[in-house]
């Protein structure tokens, strides 16, 4: 068995770098040597001004084995969330997929090394509420195909009492509602968390709704295209997960897992 797509890709990293050749081409590579034959980049909405589709059209007739796909991730930055909202609109049809994502919770980016601290303010169990509220406005806000790292709120293991499915269901209800997908993304295992995101119980009642899944490794180098998605296979057979999406033009396909 082999995951062979990742929907979950950003060539820019953490700081602005417009589309070249140059830029774009390590990353197709990487992905022809790891077997990854169908993917998406996602760079961030912050810096959508690096986006290119003229010469994204061209640099993917480079590579005429691949599924190439490109798209965005857009999110609730307080400073670029809204006009990357616009931006999202009026691209719309340019792009194959877009990641809905909360990385902030006011003004606070609560998953940036440094702001820990904003953990240790107030009640883990209200951030948690207060997490699930920015998502719950995010999706009803529409314009994406996917929410990524649904629990990515756990990234520094800060955990709230109970069962952490009551946090999160009223998200997978929206989800089931809006027909989107819910990504498993392996870049918790290189955070704190040290888990995939989400977690399993969160999965297994994905699962039990027949949310469909995507799959990402959230790579800011094109070193972790793939990156955990061999030690995902266990946990795909124990969800009883056998296909994943992939997407053209906001089209879902359900493709099995190779």
């Amino acid at each position: 068995m082999k995951i062979f797509a990742d929907y979950h890709m950003h060539p820019q990293g953490h700081k602005l770098q417009p589309y070249t050749f140059k830029l774009l081409d390590p990353w197709a590579e990487s992905c022809l040597q790891k077997g990854v034959v169908d993917f998406c980049f996602t760079d961030h909405d912050r810096y959508r001004e690096g986006i290119d589709f003229k010469i994204f059209d061209q640099w993917k007739q480079k590579f005429p084995t691949l599924n190439v796909r490109l798209g965005i991730e857009r999110d609730n930055d307080p400073v670029s969330g809204h006009s990357g909202l616009i931006w999202v609109k009026e691209n719309w049809e340019k792009l194959d997929f877009v990641l809905g994502s909360v990385h902030f919770i006011g003004d606070w980016p609560f998953d940036r090394n440094g702001f820990e601290e904003g953990f240790l303010k107030r009640p883990i169990e209200d951030i948690y509420r207060d997490y699930v509220k920015n998502l719950l406005q995010l999706i009803d806000e529409g314009f994406i195909d996917a929410v990524a790292h649904l629990d990515l709120i756990k990234i520094f293991n800060y955990r709230p009492k109970g069962k952490i499915i009551d946090y999160f269901e009223p998200i997978l209800e929206k989800i089931k509602e809006k027909d989107l997908c819910l990504e498993i993304n392996t870049a918790g295992w290189r955070k704190p968390v040290k888990e995939q995101y989400p977690a399993e119980e969160i999965l297994f009642k994905a699962v039990e709704m027949k949310i469909p899944i995507s799959i990402g490794s959230d790579a800011h180098s094109w070193l972790e295209v793939g990156k955990g998605f061999s030690e995902l296979l266990p946990l795909l057979h124990k969800l009883g997960i056998r296909e994943f999406a992939v997407f053209r033009s906001h089209s879902r396909q359900m493709v099995v897992v190779g």
